[in-house]
């Protein structure tokens, strides 16, 4: 695959508020244009400038990082797409070996470095010191964090455990554009750290996401609440589909697809509902998630004769939908709204009956990944293409 090529000499500054509340989240507020405003530390060292992560954490960077370990979920396909993979020198091991168009679109992913990482593990500092890692991408964990603090290893937070939100009312009362600004800011914050062009990538790319997500709005927001179809968004944790998200976390997309999701409104990341309480929502849809358990034997198990879970109507109707998978999973990193797209044709199929997600799909490849992706590629993507090796579960 030819990629850009990426220029990072010049110095671009984005100016990041912290809101008071929390229907809006620490998020950039805008772009602006080249400064000069970078610091010199110590005799020689590297230059280094301050950014504020998407936790609202101030952090000096290196102006120029070039030895990243993008080490959460979705961090290496944003990188990825930003055109930051000749910077890393380690990731999370899953990525270098589950998904099998991230090879097919970086070859070097699998002569990466690749170490466990995920919201609870130990960090072993060692790792990244004898790397040289001049930059890490974490997860938002303390006592983690300080670890690279005291090594002296800037380490941003572009992925949240939880939901910024207090309450479900806050999602419900969130506007158009504060959805679309707090789902396209950690993108920002990567694209500022890298420099101009991935500045230039960005901007494209939220001009997508700004269309696509105003289309599905503009197609859904008068639906009557009794014509939204229930949705149950499920992962897999057990060998059952009872683990679940909060409402907080993806009542908004949900809604802006045409459906009214279902599940517990408290809980941690993945709050447990009982069984019983599944079956008197008895969702119309239900979306199982590529965390846990090899989500194509839940769903095997779920259509199968006998199934305990026969009575619900989404398992009678055959409409358990897994969540897509291409370079990382779909509905997080920088195709959130590309998987919205398609949810949107599962939940409102006439509705959005005349998008044709193959060529939507095969349209981003080309135009944010610069890989001319097949009609057969496509659909493995909306089959959940990922091969898990290892115990490691991909957060």
């Amino acid at each position: 695959m030819n990629k850009k090529p990426r220029i990072s000499t010049l110095i671009i500054v984005i100016i990041l508020t912290l809101t008071g509340c929390k229907s809006t989240s620490v998020l950039p507020e805008e772009i602006v244009q080249p400064t000069d405003e970078s610091t010199s530390v110590g005799d020689g060292d590297l230059l280094t400038r301050d950014i504020t992560d998407l936790a609202g954490r101030k952090i000096a960077i290196p102006v120029d990082p070039q030895r990243i370990a993008p080490m959460t979920g979705p961090s290496y396909e944003m990188v990825f797409m930003l055109g930051g993979e000749d910077r890393i020198v380690m990731t999370k091991s899953g990525h270098t070996t589950n998904y099998p168009l991230a090879l097919l679109t970086n070859p070097d992913l699998a002569n990466y470095d690749g170490i466990g990482a995920n919201p609870s593990s130990s960090v072993n500092i060692e790792e990244y010191l004898k790397r040289d890692i001049d930059l890490v991408i974490y997860y938002l964990n303390d006592s983690e964090l300080e670890k690279f603090a005291a090594a002296n290893i800037p380490a941003v937070v572009l992925t949240l455990n939880t939901s910024i939100f207090d309450t479900v009312e806050d999602v419900k009362n969130l506007t158009l554009d504060e959805y679309i600004y707090n789902s396209t800011a950690a993108v920002g914050i990567l694209a500022d750290i890298f420099g101009p062009e991935a500045i230039a990538e960005y901007e494209i790319w939220k001009q997508y996401n700004e269309e696509k997500i105003a289309m599905l709005y503009e197609r859904t927001h008068e639906i009557p609440e009794d014509q939204l179809r229930t949705v149950y968004w499920g992962n897999t944790w057990g060998e059952n589909i009872l683990s679940s998200y909060t409402l907080m976390n993806r009542y908004y997309e949900v809604r802006l697809c045409g459906g009214n999701l279902v599940g517990p409104e408290l809980g941690g990341n993945f709050p447990e509902v009982t069984a019983e309480q599944l079956f008197a929502w008895d969702p119309e849809i239900i979306l199982v998630d590529n965390h846990g358990n090899y989500p194509e034997l839940v769903i095997k198990d779920m259509y199968k004769e006998g199934s305990k879970w026969g009575a619900l109507q989404a398992v009678q109707n055959k409409q358990l939908y897994r969540i897509p998978a291409g370079i990382f999973f779909l509905d997080k990193g920088t195709t959130t709204t590309l998987m919205l797209i398609w949810l949107a044709t599962v939940i409102q199929p006439e509705l959005f009956s005349d998008i044709n997600v193959i060529e939507e799909i095969q349209y981003y490849y080309k135009e944010f990944y610069e890989y001319d992706l097949t009609a057969e590629q496509a659909q493995m993507i909306l089959d959940g293409w990922y091969e898990r090796v290892g115990d490691e579960p991909d957060l």
